[in-house]
């Protein structure tokens, strides 16, 4: 086998699995355990994917596409997040019209939508690719890309949403205070998210417990307007808020 097919074969073998031990690879494509491990040294320098612990997992696209202060963003409390994305889009039925905001953990429920004939808006710069490889309807709010936060910021953006209708609105949030709500450090994106959760029959918000009695700079909402999605009890005053484990 040319290395460069082998490559892409154990690349594309890592993709599918999400993990791969190294005596999976080894059975896979009959190479002895040190070449599997040459091999994987190799592929980890060149990006295609991440040695871990007894074998290799592929790469996310935010670790290959995001600066690395916002990497750290996607995979803190990443294991937190993969569970409450995975509550979330079980929530989704078919054919329902969607809101997903650019927050991490909501990158991560795209993986797990398994509703037929839905669309959804998004302003996540990262979420349009996933959502059409998974052959999504997808509505992406126009304006200017801010890479930097995984944002698309746009000045009619919240016209936009005003007239739109979501049957369910999935939203990230910076903070949950039990006196200031639901919070935010950007103004802008507070904006939207009031804007959508106007726009929704249901809005959810989904939080691991780093987010809980945090207070930013700008509420957006209120416990009235959304209910918590998150993964792990926590001491939080509960009877203020709707809370989804």
């Amino acid at each position: 086998m040319v290395l460069i097919d082998r490559w892409i074969e154990i690349s594309e073998f890592v993709k599918e699995k999400k993990y791969a031990s190294i005596d999976e690879i080894m059975e896979k494509f009959q190479l002895s355990r040190s070449t599997v491990r040459r091999t994987l040294i190799a592929m980890e320098e060149k990006k295609l994917l991440k040695r871990v612990r007894g074998g290799a997992e592929a790469i996310e696209e935010v670790d290959a596409i995001l600066p690395m202060d916002f990497q750290e963003v996607f995979n803190a409390n990443k294991e937190d997040k993969i569970i409450i994305a995975k509550k979330a889009a079980s929530l989704i039925q078919d054919n329902d019209v969607i809101f997903i905001d650019s927050g991490s953990t909501c990158f991560y429920m795209i993986d797990y939508i398994k509703a037929k004939e839905i669309t959804v808006v998004t302003n996540g710069i990262m979420h349009i690719q996933k959502l059409m490889a998974k052959g999504i309807n997808t509505y992406i709010l126009g304006g200017y890309a801010k890479p930097e936060k995984n944002l698309i910021m746009g000045e009619d953006m919240i016209n936009k949403i005003s007239v739109m209708n979501f049957d369910k609105a999935f939203l990230g949030t910076m903070g949950i205070d039990a006196r200031s709500g639901f919070t935010t450090m950007m103004l802008e994106d507070g904006e939207v998210k009031k804007a959508v959760i106007k726009s929704s029959d249901k809005c959810y918000i989904l939080a691991d417990k780093s987010k809980f009695n945090v207070r930013k700079f700008y509420t957006y909402g209120d416990f009235t307007e959304a209910t918590i999605i998150t993964n792990s009890e926590i001491k939080f005053e509960e009877g203020k808020a709707k809370i989804i484990y």
